[in-house]
C-alpha cells in the first residue's frame, strides 16, 4: 500500500463521500458531538440529566444502525421523561422497553439496559456527591482513563451494560473530545484497510495513533471520529463497510488501502 499524508487522506475520504452525495457536514452537525465539544469549551455545564441522556443514547446505539434512533430523538426524549433522573428512577423498565421497541429503537441488550438505569443513575449521583459535579470528574483525567473507570468491573463507578466503547460514546455525547473504538473505526483505520492503527488489539495504542493522526490533519479527534464513522455506517456513507463498495463508490482511497490485497476486486 502506498503511504498517504494524513491531510490528503482526509481530503480524499471527504471527496469520496461528496461523490456519493453524502452531506457529511450536516450529519456531523446532527450527531451533535462536535457541537457538544464547542458548548463545553464555551463553559456550558452539563447537568446530571444531560449525562443520563448521553448515557442512554450511548446504550441504544449498541450493535445496531443509528439512523432510526436519530430519526426518533423527539420520541425518545418523551419516552425517557426528558431524561429527568428523578422520574426515570421511578419508571418501570419494562414499560421503557416496550415503548423503545415500539419505535424500532431497541437492540439485543435493551431489557438488561433498561433494568440497569436505576443503578447507573445511582452511580452518577454518587459521582456528583463525591466530586462536586459529574463534569469535574469526567474532565479530571484523560478520556480513555475515565472510560475505563466507568466500564471496568470492580470499579466503584462501574456503569452496568456499558463497556469501554459505549463509555467513550457517552463521553463524546457530553462534549469530551475522544474517539470511540467501534467496529467501523477499527475496521477502516486498522491494518487490513488504511493502517492508521498497526493493530486493533490494544485500546491505548489505538487511542494514541488516532490522536497523532488528528494532530497531523489539524482536525479535532471528535470530528474525525464522526467522519470515519459516516464513511462506514449503514444509512450514511456505507462505503467502507464489512463488504466495502470500493469500485461502486469510486473510493478515492482504494489505491492506498490494504483491502484489495485481501480480496480480489
Amino acid at each position: 500500500m502506498n503511504s498517504l499524508e494524513p491531510k490528503t487522506l482526509v481530503k480524499k475520504l471527504k471527496l469520496t463521500l461528496e461523490m456519493n452525495s453524502v452531506d457529511f457536514e450536516k450529519v456531523i452537525i446532527d450527531l451533535g458531538q462536535v457541537d457538544a465539544v464547542n458548548r463545553r469549551a464555551e463553559g456550558y455545564l452539563f447537568s446530571i440529566d444531560d449525562h443520563i441522556g448521553a448515557m442512554i443514547l450511548s446504550m441504544l446505539s449498541n450493535q445496531r444502525p443509528w439512523e432510526p434512533i436519530a430519526r426518533n430523538m423527539g420520541k425518545l426524549e418523551e419516552i425517557f421523561c426528558k431524561y429527568n433522573h428523578k422520574k426515570l428512577e421511578k419508571t418501570n423498565p419494562h414499560e421503557l422497553v416496550y415503548k423503545v421497541k415500539s419505535i424500532q429503537c431497541g437492540n439485543r441488550a435493551i431489557n438488561k439496559q433498561m433494568e440497569s438505569l436505576k443503578h447507573n443513575i445511582g452511580v452518577f449521583k454518587k459521582i456528583e456527591a463525591q466530586h462536586d459535579s459529574i463534569d469535574m470528574f469526567i474532565t479530571k483525567y484523560e478520556p480513555e482513563k475515565v472510560a475505563k473507570i466507568l466500564s471496568d468491573f470492580g470499579s466503584p463507578y462501574k456503569l452496568k451494560q456499558i463497556g469501554y466503547p459505549l463509555a467513550m460514546e457517552y463521553l463524546k455525547n457530553v462534549g469530551v473530545i475522544g474517539m470511540k473504538p467501534d467496529v467501523h473505526i477499527c475496521r477502516i483505520c486498522g491494518p487490513e484497510r488504511l493502517k492508521i492503527f498497526s493493530s486493533i488489539n490494544n485500546l491505548d495504542k489505538i487511542a494514541e495513533s488516532f490522536k497523532k493522526f488528528a494532530r497531523d490533519t489539524g482536525y479535532s479527534i471528535t470530528y474525525l471520529d464522526n467522519l470515519f464513522w459516516i464513511f462506514g455506517a449503514k444509512n450514511y456513507g456505507y462505503i467502507c463497510s464489512s463488504k466495502p463498495n470500493c469500485i461502486e463508490s469510486n473510493c478515492q482511497l482504494k489505491e492506498y488501502c490494504n483491502y484489495p490485497k485481501y480480496v480480489n476486486l
